[in-house]
């Protein structure tokens, strides 16, 4: 009977601190991991923003759907925190014009 009694008073609080720790350093790992996830997300929403923003600006047009995925893009950039200027760049190729405007010849 005291056998039992000592498991009771001193076996269960020693597993179950066990398991504490055990859950709150995986918790610790699942943080670290979801950070690296954001931040490699930030990145790649940077990289396709610029890139879209470069070819419409060299092309001199952004078609609406394009203007769509663009804007839609930033706001996907902003909801994970990104902030490196890049809301002037697509503020810069949204006043692009919709349509190739033709040149005329003199």
């Amino acid at each position: 009977m005291d056998i039992l009694k000592i498991i009771l008073q001193w076996g269960i609080p020693v597993i179950c601190t066990g398991i504490f720790t055990f859950i709150s350093q995986k918790l610790k790992e699942n943080d670290k991991s979801n950070e690296a996830i954001r931040l490699a997300m930030i990145s790649l929403l940077r990289s396709q923003i610029t890139s879209k923003v470069e070819k419409y600006t060299e092309m001199g047009y952004l078609p609406d759907y394009a203007r769509y995925c663009l804007t839609d893009l930033l706001k996907q950039y902003q909801a994970l925190g990104g902030n490196h200027g890049i809301e002037l760049l697509v503020d810069n190729c949204l006043k692009l014009p919709p349509i190739k405007l033709k040149k005329e010849d003199k």
